[in-house]
């Protein structure tokens, strides 16, 4: 009935189909994950929108309320900033970089 050949076919008949489909569901899978990485090309990192938010907050709490020429300075530039990042001017991370500008400015004057 069964003999060596019949069982060595069945099984590399086996392997193959098994084969062909691990590599259909991982082509699949690629395209998922292309499709994925398209989508989200252009959003921001999320760590690097709040570092950007935290360093604002420290930025607005560390200027004082009573107004000197220094931090009148580093405010108009913190509202230019803040302008240019809403209007969409610049990117998060050249807001980031001027926010790290801004917070070295205020650390060195005070």
């Amino acid at each position: 009935m069964f003999t060596i050949n019949n069982i060595i076919i069945t099984f590399a008949a086996t392997g193959f189909a098994a084969i062909i489909f691990i590599t259909y569901l991982l082509t699949r899978q690629h395209n998922k994950v292309t499709d994925l990485m398209q989508l989200n090309k252009d959003v921001p990192p999320l760590f690097l929108q709040r570092a950007t938010q935290h360093k604002f907050n420290a930025i607005r709490t560390k200027l004082p309320n009573a107004p000197s020429v220094h931090h009148e300075k580093i405010k108009s530039k913190l509202e230019e900033l803040v302008t240019d990042f809403k209007n969409e001017a610049i990117c998060i991370r050249t807001y980031n970089k001027g926010l790290d500008g801004l917070l070295e400015q205020l650390k060195k004057n005070s």
